[in-house]
């Protein structure tokens, strides 16, 4: 007898022969490359021109961390004034612009400058430094776990620290000293960390 997983992922591999190789995730991104048009508010669209390339996004485009990557001269930025642009590319909530426009717009305030002067002190937020300036845009959109430490205001780390989340699916969580040194925890009846202090 089939199990029921199965069965689940033959009545889906059949859904998907059935109404085309369309995923149903916002946007209307695609699921398989060789797929022609998009579909939007579940409207098909024509089929993309021979120059318009359907493996990246173009300028003014929704994009973000786990989204097909920006077209050529063009970066995936958060929205302006956006009080936590990292959270913003996670969930999707940037936009492709021109390097140009942003480099551009993006200026460090007084206020940030000194910020960041007095929080680099701390080993998390060096770690956070050197995993951003060393982080391949292209690695990030395969299917590759990804660690940006969570510091504290004044650069340490925060107890509970996690590997990076896949869609609905969190990553795995430890927890640490304010140093970064893994330390013993429990696990809660529901399956989550607790960590004294987070």
């Amino acid at each position: 007898m089939p199990s029921l997983h199965d069965m689940l992922t033959l009545l889906l591999t059949i859904q998907l022969h059935l109404y085309g190789c369309y995923s149903l995730v916002p946007q209307g991104r695609k699921i398989c490359p060789s797929c022609q048009g998009s579909i939007v508010k579940g409207h098909v669209a024509a089929p993309p021109s021979r120059d318009e390339s359907t493996t990246v996004l173009a300028l003014g485009e929704p994009c973000g961390v786990y989204t097909l990557a920006c077209g050529r001269g063009l970066r995936c930025m958060p929205p302006e004034g956006d009080q936590s642009p990292l959270q913003a590319l996670l969930q999707g909530r940037g936009v492709c612009r021109s390097i140009k426009t942003s480099i551009e717009t993006v200026r460090p305030t007084e206020s940030w400058m000194s910020i960041s002067h007095n929080s680099e002190k701390g080993p998390c937020r060096k770690l956070l430094n050197s995993v951003l300036q060393g982080i391949d845009l292209t690695a990030i959109q395969r299917d590759q776990d990804i660690y940006i430490p969570n510091c504290d205001k004044k650069g340490f780390f925060r107890r509970k620290q996690c590997w990076s989340s896949r869609g609905m699916q969190r990553g795995q969580c430890w927890c640490v000293d304010e140093k970064g040194v893994k330390v013993l925890s429990r696990t809660r009846d529901d399956g989550s960390i607790a960590c004294s202090g987070a």
